[in-house]
């Protein structure tokens, strides 16, 4: 025994040296504001829905500014009926800037720890790189106590299990030396249990009163309860050995399985959770059955001789046959539920649960060939004429060595999201970036929230909530349309964009009414049925990205030139590029190099800190504009918005920060 102890322990340990870290996926569901959005006003709160419903007391939502303080007035909480929601109240009146939302989620169905971050603008456009960019969510590598503990607790189950399986069904009572096993096993589950609460602890950094008072901390004190009734069970069996003492030690170690699956994976599968638990439960039972059961066949055979001995091993081997057909198709059943085998066969590869898996189905098959050879050749051989029980105790013994690995990948997977969430929540779309405007009329009737996507220049899907501003209840209009204007071009007009009603106060349309960059005038006209109200707003759009080459020579302007679509660029400069009068420079080329015939363009300018300006061009060439300007030292970007011969509108930009 002692020898089959360092085996499984040595057992573990390899595993969980090899088990691979926790990669980075998305867990959170949907978030308002969206991560990178452009929000022209501050808002009064982030809310954030996560996959799985997160615990408040351990769960938290931070919102920082450029500086690294928090702007969130007071702690972040649950939003009040919805499990799945946390939202952070900010401060009044923030400034504009870019925030950064950063968050850590407790499930409180398995206890799993999730963090991670995203960012959104007031006024201003979240880089995509650099300290406030979003980082991918993280789930801390399994913690080695948690899959000790969780080693410890399966094997302390198992062998409790197996004991009544092989107590009543194989055998009339325990083998010599029972009594001493079961306290064995006992301890081993108790020792498990602490060691997973102690780990908890550890990585949700709270003390022990704080985490009991926790969803998190109810499942492992329900836990603690339910080995309580193993143990009184237990010792009844000790007092008084009898078929119902054993019984009760069967029934409660059930129970205690039962209680420890609700509070793992099977139990946060949404709509079908009460199925995978069911499935989950009757997998574990098998387990316990078949791999608890070696543990009390290889006691029983040293203590029986003869027809007894050939009686037990006959009967273990029908058992363990039944339980072995159970485990493998309940395992297959929670592996197409976690993996989402075959369609998703990749993710048998690709995701740190679906290696484990594969380890686990490796080990599994190295159990079901040593259970083939003691089924078919050393049972057989245990009652023939000439006996030899060696090789069967040798062949069980095996057993229970990949039996520990196994025990050890279970507890590594435990610790690991499934593939199969992981997958559905990488895979949900992002919100398309945009940019959100609030506003109400002047008699503070209606309350306007204006969303548009993706918020640059060119087609756009234009959205509007209308509510009552003091009830936030949807306003009952007629029609909503918006109308635009440009004031730095008062050339481009006055478009409308009627928008048509999709329910709930939503009114919505897509539309290409900004069609060049600048500060654009919103008015958000409401038709009531007796009156009507205006909204006004105000909405820069966002500028696309852009694949741009600087060259910079001493002595000489700094040259950025710009892909265009169709293999076109633009080539542009300021000169002399210092604080006072300055010339900016742009021409469009082809791709063969010749300059590019421009009907029209607009160019703007936008000073550190300000607003964007129009800046006059002057014609040079069919392709070749320049603008005199005067610039104070600073960060500034300047615009061109370009009508090619051929009709195609053309928008480029460029930074740059002019010295004292």
């Amino acid at each position: 025994m002692r020898r089959g102890l360092t085996v499984a322990l040595l057992a573990a340990a390899t595993v969980l040296a090899l088990a691979p870290a926790a990669r980075a996926h998305a867990l959170v569901r949907t978030s308002d504001p969206p991560n990178g959005a452009v929000l022209q006003a501050p808002p009064a709160r982030v809310v954030i829905t996560f996959t799985e419903p997160p615990d408040p007391k351990l769960s938290f939502i931070h919102v920082l500014n450029a500086a690294g303080q928090d702007v969130g007035q007071g702690p972040s909480g649950q939003v009040p009926g919805q499990p799945l929601e946390l939202q952070a109240v900010l401060k009044p009146s923030l400034p504009n800037g870019v925030y950064t939302i950063t968050w850590r989620t407790v499930s409180r169905v398995d206890g799993h720890v999730t963090g991670g971050s995203q960012t959104f603008g007031v006024g201003v456009t979240p880089p995509e790189n650099g300290p406030t960019s979003a980082s991918a969510p993280t789930t801390p590598s399994p913690p080695p106590l948690s899959v000790i503990g969780r080693w410890m607790f399966y094997w302390g189950l198992a062998v409790l299990l197996g004991a009544a399986a092989v107590g009543l069904f194989v055998r009339n009572g325990l083998p010599a030396g029972g009594r001493l096993l079961l306290g064995a096993a006992l301890g081993l589950a108790a020792g498990g249990l602490v060691a997973m609460i102690v780990s908890e602890k550890s990585t949700v950094g709270v003390s022990l009163a704080r985490l009991l008072e926790t969803s998190t901390g109810h499942q492992f004190f329900n836990r603690a309860i339910a080995l309580g009734l193993v143990g009184t069970a237990t010792a009844a069996f000790a007092i008084r050995p009898t078929p119902l003492t054993l019984a009760l030690v069967g029934g409660s170690t059930a129970s205690a399985m039962f209680i420890h699956v609700m509070a793992g994976h099977a139990g946060a599968s949404g709509r079908l959770s009460g199925l995978n638990v069911a499935v989950q439960w009757v997998h574990v039972l098998a387990v316990g059955v078949w791999i608890g059961g070696l543990a009390w066949l290889l006691l029983g055979v040293r203590n029986l001789t003869g027809q007894e001995r050939a009686t037990m091993v006959r009967r273990f081997s029908w058992m363990a046959g039944w339980a072995l057909a159970v485990v493998a198709m309940t395992g297959l059943a929670r592996a197409l539920d976690e993996v989402g085998w075959p369609d998703h066969w990749n993710r048998l590869f690709d995701t740190s649960f679906g290696i484990t898996v594969l380890i686990k189905v490796g080990l599994f098959a190295a159990l079901v060939t040593l259970g083939a050879v003691n089924r078919y050749r050393n049972v057989p051989r245990v009652d023939s004429p000439n006996p030899g029980v060696r090789p069967l105790r040798a062949t069980a013994a095996a057993e229970v060595a990949i039996a520990a690995l196994i025990f050890a990948a279970t507890g590594v997977m435990s610790e690991l999201p499934p593939s199969a969430s992981v997958a559905a929540a990488a895979a949900k779309p992002q919100p398309p970036a945009q940019i959100v405007l609030t506003g109400n009329d002047f008699a503070t009737s209606v309350r306007v929230r204006l969303s548009v996507a993706p918020g640059t220049i060119g087609p756009n899907r234009f959205s509007a909530l209308v509510q009552d501003f003091d009830t936030g209840q949807p306003v009952a209009a007629r029609s909503v349309a918006l109308t635009f204007s440009l004031p730095s071009q008062p050339n481009v007009g006055t478009p409308t964009v009627p928008l048509l009603a999709e329910g709930s106060g939503v009114w919505a349309a897509r539309a290409t009414t900004l069609s060049m960059y600048g500060t654009w005038n919103v008015e958000v006209l409401v038709q009531q049925a007796q009156n009507s109200v205006t909204v006004p707003l105000r909405l820069t759009p966002r500028l696309p990205s852009e694949n741009i080459k600087v060259a910079a020579a001493s002595g000489q302007p700094t040259i950025y030139t710009i892909a265009l679509p169709g293999g076109n660029s633009l080539q542009t400069y300021v000169d002399p590029a210092r604080a006072g009068n300055n010339t900016v420079h742009f021409t469009f080329f082809q791709p063969s190099g010749n300059e590019l015939p421009i009907s029209t363009a607009v160019g703007m300018s936008v000073p550190p800190g300000g607003a964007v300006q129009s800046m006059p061009l002057i014609r040079f060439d069919q392709g070749h504009f320049a603008a005199n300007t005067s610039l104070s030292p600073g960060r500034w970007r300047f615009v061109i918005d370009a009508t090619t011969g051929q009709g195609s509108v053309l928008t480029a930009y460029f930074d740059q920060t002019i010295p004292p």
